[in-house]
Formats: C-alpha cells, structure tokens, sequence
C-alpha cells in the first residue's frame, strides 16, 4: 500500500508557510557545512568532527519539528544566549565573515527553540550575504521595554541591494518568529548595513507581545 504525504501550508502574516520548501530551505546551509568539514584536509579532526555533529544534531531536529507540527506546541522559557550562540557556531562553518556575538546579561524568553532557530539561521544567512567576505556580523541580545530583542547586523549595501537566493528567507523568519509568538522588523541601520531585530516577550512578562505586528520591513 502507498503512503501518501499531505503538505498543508501553514498560515503566517501576509499569506502562508509552504512547509516542505521552507524545511528544504533551511536544510541546505547544515548540509553544506557537513559537506565541508567532511572534505576538509588537516585541522583538528575531533574539533570537525564535533562541528559535524553539531549540525546533524540540528538537522535532525528541524525534520523532527516539521514531521511533528511543532508549531502547535506552545511556547516555553528558553536561555536565550544557548540559542543564539549555537545558531552562530552553525552559520560561522560556512560564512565568508566573522560572526560576533554580544549578550548581555543571561536574557531569558518564552519562544519555541527550534522555531527560533531556523529564524536565526535565516537572517544570520541574509546577514553574512550581504556582508560578504570583507564584512562583518554581529549578533546581539539585549533587554529593554518592549521585550527581548535579538538583532543580526550586517555591514553590507542595504535592504534591497543584494541579490535574493530565494523568495523563503523572510517568509520562514516571519512564520518562525510568529510561532514564537514574538515580533519582526527588519531595516536599514543609520550607519550602514541591514538590522534583523527579532523581539520576544520576556519570561517575566508572557502575555507583553503577541499583539506586535509580526513583520515590519523598513527601507531607506
């Protein structure tokens, strides 16, 4: 007997989630790092074999999300600074720049780690794009009124002047960072360069940011 696959898409602001592309697009960086690290010559072979690792670990979750609908679990206190720091250690495999990161304090949030993640991984791979190899990345974590925000900044050209892989990058984060009942807004800097600004709401206030427009996209 034949098993048969159904693929609904999922609903997010401004239209809806294709979760297969979107899961097959958030494949390709992991695998690409593996593909590296396993043909890479000389180096550290138990440090290449623990990046390897790490991102088969991750690949292995994403299916798992998907294949569970993880979205419709809810949300759950989180340490923001595990998440961050384990999406850069994956994107610095295969970036042509540094990624920095910038935590202050030991930022708690309520989010979804996988969701949060694969939004993570969007933006960082948007950010080292732009920034190109001669650029830079830096990944901040800070808490203010309005909640957590993680923001991805880039020293790269600016919205809009780089070329797009394809049209899933910011529907995935928008969908992503929805299902962690957070916020997106996405601009170019005064000084230059793109900002990702993902904000959550803080583990001592749930209820601060499920009304926050979803998506905001501010050119200059």
């Amino acid at each position: 007997m034949a098993a048969t696959f159904h693929d609904y898409p999922r609903p997010v602001a401004g239209g809806e989630l294709d979760t297969v592309r979107a899961l097959l697009h958030d494949l390709r960086q992991p695998l690409a790092a593996i593909l590296l690290l396993s043909g890479a010559e000389g180096g550290d072979n138990a440090r290449k074999m623990n990046l390897i690792e790490g991102q088969a670990r991750w690949l292995a979750e994403l299916v798992e999300a998907v294949l569970s609908d993880a979205s419709d679990d809810d949300v759950e206190s989180i340490d923001l600074t595990t998440v961050v720091r384990r999406a850069t250690e994956r994107a610095q495999v295969t970036a042509s720049c540094p990624i920095k990161i910038d935590v202050v304090g030991a930022p708690q949030a309520w989010a979804r780690p996988v969701a949060l993640g694969r939004a993570l991984s969007c933006v960082l791979d948007n950010a080292v794009r732009a920034a190109g190899e001669e650029g830079h990345v830096t990944v901040a974590v800070h808490t203010d009124g309005a909640g957590v925000h993680v923001t991805v900044r880039d020293d790269g050209p600016g919205l809009g002047r780089i070329a797009s892989v394809t049209s899933l990058g910011l529907t995935t984060t928008r969908a992503m960072v929805a299902a962690c009942k957070g916020s997106f807004r996405l601009y170019t800097a005064d000084e230059g360069g793109v900002v990702a600004d993902i904000t959550l709401a803080p583990v001592s206030d749930r209820e601060a940011l499920p009304a926050l427009p979803t998506l905001q996209v501010v050119a200059s």
